[in-house]
């Protein structure tokens, strides 16, 4: 009954809060019904996380500096020294809870279930740190370093953890709103306040999201430049701490028909957190300049999150997707906004895939060139001096950087990429040449070593 640490080797470093650790029970060929949860215990924090097939996972919160982690299973025991160091950067997410003029703050929840404005931000800081350890965990299976943004309490350990923002927007002009709108005006006025910064992105959730038992009013799910904005009807189903993580993730509850069900088609409490934490995933990914793609969580590959987090399986979602006469897999990803620009809104697409196209066994991934551009990305690393742009000659069809490019892509329509080049992985490629394309206009994204983007219409 060895205990292996899969994902972490000792003395690793982190710059995320919490962080997701992977192992086994035994050797990789032994399978085994456990009776027993592995103990993971940090200072006077205990927690419990189950095992299955000899598979364990655990999410641990770090505290900044060394954090010393024992697991133990029956007599077994391992310990795991995991360094907490945040980026030397100014750059950060803000998480957000936005309150329009009018509205208590209050979001729709079951009877009996603390729907505060303190909720709500303990609930909202918690997912931030979860999408954050989900991006660097997708980044290490891709081969690259273990890295990620940094939220604004990581930086200012004095500053909140999730913000109230109040909006002067009347909550029944809210309602009536298109997503797009609402988007567009939240923005607007948070970079006008006295939190708006250029140095700062915006992860936030509405309050005033409502379901009337036919229809959602306030609900948007958009992405890009600045600002991820979300709604909060499901809200409720989100844990507030880490100890009520695998609860919540396995609440098998059927979603009442008062409240909204975005669970895509499960119909459970524990759906409703993985969809929308999942379409977080996917709306912040955007604000990062990803695109849309074939597969993976900038396609609608983002709806079964719980298990990046835990090792107990439930079943992968049927109901979102469906086979065309060509075999091929059609998804609806959710609206995105596509632009760097606050002022430009993006439209849905429909995206296929092959039926036979291998993923993740956690079913939630990136495509390689959306982990390299992350990997890149100025808001995933220490501040640099370095000041290479990328340039484009329309004349030759050209793009250029000294710097060295390392993702280059075209994209149509919604922002779905169409043709995609990742550069210099072992020596610098400072030119490359584009095809002619048939699709017009089209949009170029290219990314330096040094995190320097260029997005502009060819």
């Amino acid at each position: 009954m060895v205990i292996t640490i899969k994902n972490w080797a000792d003395g690793d470093t982190t710059n995320c809060r919490l962080a997701v650790v992977r192992g086994c029970i035994g050797d990789d060929n032994l399978s085994f019904d456990s009776v027993n949860d592995i103990v993971v215990s940090k200072g006077t924090t205990v927690g419990l996380w189950p095992v299955h097939n000899c598979i364990f996972k655990a999410v641990v919160e770090l505290e900044l500096g060394v954090n010393d982690v024992l697991f133990e299973y029956e007599k077994e025991q391992v310990s795991l020294t995991i360094r907490l160091v945040v980026h030397d950067t100014n750059l950060c997410v803000v998480p957000l809870y936005v309150v329009c003029d009018g509205h208590d703050g209050r979001f729709q929840a079951p009877e009996g279930t603390d729907n505060s404005l303190d909720s709500a931000c303990r609930r909202i800081a918690l997912g931030a740190n979860l999408v954050q350890s989900l991006y660097a965990e997708k980044l290490l299976e891709k081969g690259l370093q273990r890295k990620t943004f940094q939220v604004e309490n990581d930086l200012n350990p004095d500053s909140p953890i999730c913000r109230v923002f109040h909006s002067q927007l009347n909550v029944s002009e809210a309602r009536k709103l298109k997503q797009e709108d609402l988007w567009e005006f939240i923005g607007r006025e948070i970079m006008t306040s006295s939190i708006g910064s250029e140095n700062r992105k915006y992860l936030a959730i509405l309050s005033c999201t409502h379901w009337n038992g036919s229809e959602v009013v306030a609900d948007p799910a958009l992405g890009g430049g600045g600002l991820a904005l979300l709604g909060s009807g499901t809200l409720h189903t989100w844990p507030e701490s880490v100890s009520q993580l695998f609860g919540c993730f396995t609440d098998q509850r059927k979603m009442p028909p008062d409240l909204l069900d975005n669970s895509c088609f499960r119909g459970t409490f524990a759906g409703c957190l993985s969809t929308s934490l999942g379409s977080v995933c996917h709306e912040v990914g955007h604000m990062f300049n990803l695109g849309h793609t074939p597969t993976g969580i900038m396609s609608r590959g983002f709806d079964n999150v719980e298990r990046v987090f835990l090792s107990v399986p439930s079943p992968p979602v049927q109901g979102c997707t469906k086979v065309d006469d060509s075999n091929n897999l059609i998804l609806v990803p959710c609206l995105s906004v596509s632009s760097s620009k606050l002022s430009t809104v993006g439209k849905p697409e429909r995206t296929s895939l092959s039926v036979s196209e291998a993923c993740e066994d956690d079913l939630t991934s990136f495509t390689s060139a959306c982990a390299n551009i992350l990997a890149h990305h100025k808001w995933f690393n220490h501040d640099s001096l370095e000041t290479s742009t990328v340039t484009y000659d329309p004349l030759r069809n050209l793009v250029s950087s000294e710097g060295g490019l390392k993702v280059v892509q075209l994209r149509g329509s919604c922002g779905s990429v169409i043709k995609s080049w990742e550069l210099g992985s072992k020596s610098p490629h400072k030119h490359l040449i584009l095809p002619r394309l048939k699709v017009s206009p089209a949009t170029l994204v290219a990314i330096n070593s040094n995190g320097f983007i260029l997005s502009q219409q060819i």
